[in-house]
C-alpha cells in the first residue's frame, strides 16, 4: 500500500495541504520543511516496503475495537478476545483492546488520533458519519480496518468478517413461520439498536420471508428496545398489552432471555413462539425448559481469529488470498440445546 499524503503529512509534522504543496513542486515552501516532508517520505516508503515481507520476524499491533454499549454479546466477543492471546502471539499479532463510544463524535475523534498508531483496525462499527470518517482516515493512514459480527458497508473497510445478518434475519423468519404455522397474528421484532447495521440487516430479512411466505402474520418493529433482562421483560409486556394478537417474537440482538422469563412468569409463553440469537449456558437451559423456541448462533472465538488473520493478510499484502470463510449460522433447538 503507498504512503498516502496524510501518512506524510502526519510523519513530517505538517498538514497535508503543505505535503500536496511539495509534491507539486511549489517553490513557494520553505526548503527546510519540503526536505522534511521528502525524507518522510522515502521513510516510509522503506518501512512499507519491508512491511510486506511475510517471513518478518516482528509482530503486527491491531487494536481490537468494540462500541460502548450495554451488551452480553460483546462482553462474551470482549471475552474471546482476550482468550485468543495465544492464538495471535503464534500469528504475530500483539492485541490491543478498547471500547470506544461511538455515539460521542468527539470520543470517535480522539480515539482516531490513537488508533494511526496501530498497524491494523478489527472493528465493531455503529452507523455514525463520524465512524465512516475514522475508518476512512484510518485507510489513508494505511491502516486497514476489518469490521466484524456488524458491518458499514458503505465505509471504506478493507474486509467484513462475520455471518451473513440478512440470512440470518431470512432464516429466523422462515423458522417464525413454519412453527406458526396458519395462525394469524402479529410478530413482533425487537432491536437493541438501530446503529448497529447487523441488526438492521436481520430485521430486513426476517420481514422480507414474512412478506413473501407468511401472508397471515403482520410484524410490528420495536426499535432501541433495552437488553438487560428486567427491560426486555418490559417492553414484551408493553406489547402484549398493545397487541392482544400477538403471536410470536424475534429479537435481533440481546434481551431474549428476558424476554423469555417474563413470558414464562407471566404465563404467555404457551401462545408464542420466541426466537433470538446468541446461545449460551442461561439461552441452552431456556430452549430445553421450552421457554424459547429457536436460538441462532455464531463461532465468536472463529470469527475473532478470522478478523485478526484477515487484517495482517492485508498488511502483508496479500491480494486476493484472504482465505477467510464466510462464517454458518447455527440453528438451536429443544433437542440440540446441549449439543
Amino acid at each position: 500500500m503507498p504512503a498516502t499524503r496524510m501518512m506524510i503529512a502526519r510523519r513530517a509534522g505538517v498538514s497535508v495541504a503543505t505535503v500536496d504543496r511539495v509534491l507539486r513542486d511549489d517553490q513557494a515552501v520553505r526548503p527546510e520543511t519540503a526536505e522534511r516532508v521528502h525524507i518522510a517520505l522515502a521513510n516510509l516508503r522503506d518501512e512499507r516496503a519491508s512491511r510486506g515481507r511475510p517471513a518478518k520476524p516482528n509482530s503486527f499491533r491491531v487494536a481490537f475495537v468494540l462500541p460502548q454499549v450495554n451488551s452480553r454479546f460483546l462482553d462474551h466477543v470482549e471475552r474471546d478476545i482476550a482468550l485468543s492471546a495465544s492464538f495471535f502471539r503464534e500469528h504475530r499479532i500483539t492485541p490491543s483492546f478498547y471500547r470506544c463510544d461511538f455515539s460521542s463524535q468527539r470520543d470517535t475523534a480522539t480515539f482516531a488520533e490513537q488508533a494511526v498508531d496501530y498497524d491494523a483496525l478489527v472493528l465493531v462499527p455503529l452507523d455514525y458519519p463520524w465512524v465512516e470518517r475514522l475508518i476512512e482516515e484510518m485507510n489513508e493512514a494505511g491502516v486497514p480496518v476489518v469490521t466484524v459480527f456488524s458491518d458499514l458497508p458503505s465505509s471504506r473497510r478493507a474486509a467484513y468478517v462475520g455471518v451473513d445478518n440478512r440470512i440470518a434475519g431470512r432464516t429466523a423468519g422462515l423458522l417464525m413461520g413454519r412453527f406458526l404455522g396458519a395462525r394469524i397474528g402479529t410478530v413482533a421484532v425487537l432491536s437493541a439498536s438501530s446503529r448497529l447495521h447487523d441488526q438492521l440487516e436481520r430485521r430486513t430479512g426476517f420481514s422480507q420471508v414474512l412478506e413473501e411466505d407468511f401472508r397471515n402474520l403482520r410484524w410490528v418493529a420495536e426499535p432501541d428496545f433495552a437488553e438487560d433482562d428486567d427491560g426486555a421483560g418490559l417492553a414484551v409486556q408493553g406489547l402484549l398489552a398493545r397487541h392482544p394478537d400477538l403471536v410470536g417474537v424475534y429479537a435481533t440482538g440481546g434481551g431474549i432471555s428476558g424476554i423469555a422469563s417474563s413470558l414464562m412468569e407471566s404465563g404467555d409463553k404457551a401462545r408464542l413462539i420466541v426466537v433470538g440469537h446468541e446461545c449460551t449456558a442461561e439461552t441452552r437451559a431456556q430452549l430445553s425448559g421450552r421457554a424459547i423456541d429457536v436460538i441462532l448462533d455464531q463461532d465468536v472465538r472463529g470469527i475473532v481469529h478470522w478478523a485478526g488473520l484477515a487484517a495482517i493478510n492485508f498488511l502483508n499484502d496479500v491480494r486476493g488470498a484472504l482465505a477467510i470463510p464466510t462464517p454458518e449460522t447455527r440453528i438451536y433447538l429443544r433437542e440440540n440445546a446441549h449439543a
